[in-house]
């Protein structure tokens, strides 16, 4: 076969497998993204070794990650959806570890994809193990790229509320090439305000501020209207008990007239806020703000 031949034939068997896999992950999408996920269908993930998988892509293994990162954001979010009570997201770590190993240096897919693991249920699975054994795994891969670290601190410091071990994380990244120097000030941050709502306000600004990717900036957005829906929670709650002490009738509207209020408080998301039978202020269930973290101080 002539070198012109052969090279036809090359690009002839990468556009076939590239159809192949497009077509598979396209399949797949339709299916979860269309069909109303069933309560009682258990997921299934027909190649689950990694050697086998890099195997099998031969030399499209960046191509193979790409459709595998697909198949995981499709399957995080038709397990949000899902009105499952039990065995959700149990192909997200499988998935996002056959992406990550096709292709070592998918960051995008580890840091995200350790967002998404993190998640408490049932927005997410709740295993940030899993998160912190991605980012080991992309540390390990890259061990100069100190976002991994960090992001293995932020682990430590939201969802694990270990905050000795996350400053020490955040030390540890603050000292790698071409990290930036805000870094060791968030690890004396969280020494001294870990668990502290300002600690994890500055935290989170300082990420979205810096965040070279869109999806990390809106993370950080969403946690920080998190964080004023919380200082929102505190000072209705004031309002409410002085509205009490005068006889004012415990509901917005009443509030509204008595001049303590300019209107119907909303949360950042535009939800109004739920004032219920025992005057207690609270996010409503149904915004997307919701369910709102939890803080614990510093040991």
């Amino acid at each position: 076969m002539s070198a012109r031949a052969a090279g036809i034939h090359d690009r002839g068997v990468a556009l076939v497998v590239a159809g192949l896999l497009v077509a598979a992950v396209g399949l797949q999408a339709a299916r979860e993204g269309v069909a109303s996920p069933r309560a009682d269908a258990a997921p299934l993930l027909w190649l689950q070794s990694t050697t086998a998988a890099r195997r099998l892509a031969l030399s499209f293994t960046d191509l193979a990650a790409d459709v595998y990162w697909m198949r995981a954001v499709v399957h995080y979010g038709s397990e949000r959806r899902s009105n499952a009570t039990a065995g959700r997201y149990g192909l997200l770590y499988p998935l996002l570890d056959l992406t990550t190993t096709l292709d070592p240096h998918f960051d995008v897919a580890a840091r995200l994809g350790a967002i998404y693991l993190s998640e408490g249920y049932p927005g997410g699975p709740g295993r940030p193990d899993q998160a912190l054994a991605l980012l080991e795994k992309g540390l390990r891969n890259d061990p100069t790229r100190w976002q991994y670290r960090h992001d293995i601190g932020f682990v430590h410091y939201w969802w694990l509320k270990d905050y000795p071990e996350a400053a020490r994380q955040f030390e540890l990244a603050s000292q790698m090439p071409e990290a930036p120097q805000w870094l060791r000030t968030m690890a004396a941050v969280t020494l001294t305000k870990g668990g502290d709502r300002t600690g994890a306000r500055q935290l989170w600004t300082e990420l979205h501020d810096t965040a070279d990717v869109d999806w990390l900036r809106r993370a950080a957005e969403f946690r920080l209207g998190q964080l004023s829906a919380l200082d929102d929670i505190d000072a209705l709650t004031a309002v409410v008990a002085s509205a009490r002490a005068r006889g004012v009738a415990l509901d917005w509207t009443a509030l509204v007239r008595a001049g303590l209020l300019r209107g119907v408080p909303a949360d950042p998301a535009g939800v109004p806020y739920v004032l219920g039978p025992e005057a207690a202020v609270a996010i409503d269930p149904a915004s997307p703000l919701a369910p709102l973290p939890t803080f614990e101080a510093a040991p």
